[in-house]
């Protein structure tokens, strides 16, 4: 083929970018950061947990009301 050119993509600007992004990480990266991390998420999630069953024992509470079977806690 005549004419055809090689458009080879260089990585070298990508790999550079992770290299940069990932040394941000690891120096940043401690057991107390780790800790923290670990820790909202388990608290957010129990939040979340505890919104869903409330939220469930509100609706079941409202429709028990409204069957006529009285309102019970």
């Amino acid at each position: 083929m005549e004419g055809a050119e090689s458009t080879a993509f260089d990585f070298s600007a990508v790999t550079a970018g992770v290299k940069s992004v990932l040394g941000v990480f690891t120096t940043n990266l401690t057991v107390a950061n780790i800790a923290t991390v670990l820790g909202l998420v388990i608290v957010a999630c129990l939040t979340l947990y505890l919104f869903y069953w409330g939220a469930r024992k509100g609706i079941a509470m409202l429709e028990s009301a409204f069957s006529g079977h009285g309102f019970h806690i």
